[in-house]
């Protein structure tokens, strides 16, 4: 199986999932006075720190750079960021459940990576390539 394909796969998955499944569960526990502690506010970012993550790895699978986590990391530190610049009132409104938010979003990809990893068996061989060209010179 192709890693940059199933890379996309997943990210498509994840954003209909987010965008389907978001909108009726949001409206599901507003309407019926739910206390699910925020996550019916923080399930967007959740949703999309694992769509951007899954995409990014799929495009860096086209460069010699793959390292996954630094992808992962990278969307996660960016969209804190983008949090962060929200607290200014021209640009949005700011609120800390969506760091937390995203930080399970990212916690979540990230054992979603390594699950896939070890079931399909889709490690890079790119540093045992390196060693190997090494040992022989």
């Amino acid at each position: 199986m192709e890693k940059r394909g199933l890379y996309y796969k997943l990210s498509f998955s994840f954003l209909f999932l987010t965008s389907i499944l978001g909108n009726a569960y949001r409206s599901y526990i507003y309407d019926n006075n739910i206390n699910d502690y925020g996550l019916a506010d923080m399930h967007t970012n959740i949703g999309a720190v694992i769509t951007a993550s899954f995409l990014f790895m799929g495009y860096v699978q086209y460069k010699k750079y793959r390292d996954e986590l630094k992808v992962i990391l990278e969307v996660v530190f960016g969209f804190i960021i983008y949090e962060i610049i929200q607290i200014t009132p021209l640009i949005g409104v700011f609120d800390w459940r969506d760091i937390i938010g995203t930080i399970i979003g990212g916690s979540i990809t990230y054992v979603i990576h390594k699950l896939i990893t070890m079931r399909f068996n889709l490690k890079d061989n790119i540093k045992r390539a390196d060693l190997r060209t090494v040992k022989r010179n």
